[in-house]
């Protein structure tokens, strides 16, 4: 899980390289369509932070 800051917005996803170039996120939320973040787009995002241990329930 990241925090990412895409085009001014934070967003949380899991993030998957695709083909080595492009990053596909990813979300927890099944209602969310995942989303592919092409090579061209990446000076868009900035990776703020990650999650490395959950404790408890995430509401």
């Amino acid at each position: 899980m990241f925090l990412l800051l895409i085009s001014g917005e934070r967003r949380i996803n899991r993030v998957q390289r695709v083909a080595g170039v492009a990053w596909l996120l990813i979300s927890d939320n099944p209602r969310d369509e995942k989303e592919l973040i092409k090579p061209q787009d990446m000076m868009d995002v900035l990776v703020l932070g990650w999650c490395e241990i959950r404790i408890g329930r995430v509401s």
